[in-house]
């Protein structure tokens, strides 16, 4: 039978790998919003580019 300091032991062990654990998920879960936040500003910014790639008039010549 484990004495009560080590059952309080164990369990504050527990409530820090939990915590963890649960910070580890956290993470992980904002670095697929992000990635796809970043994924998706660049597939805008792309679009932008061709937009304006595409309205580009060959025969101005101030270079815009």
């Amino acid at each position: 039978m484990a004495s009560h300091v080590e059952q309080a032991v164990a369990a504050r062990l527990a409530a820090v790998r939990a915590r963890r654990d649960q910070q580890a998920t956290d993470r992980a879960a904002r670095a697929v919003r992000r990635r796809a936040g970043v994924d998706a500003r660049n597939r805008a910014k792309l679009r932008r580019l061709a937009e304006q790639d595409t309205n580009h008039d060959p025969d101005n010549d101030d270079g815009h």
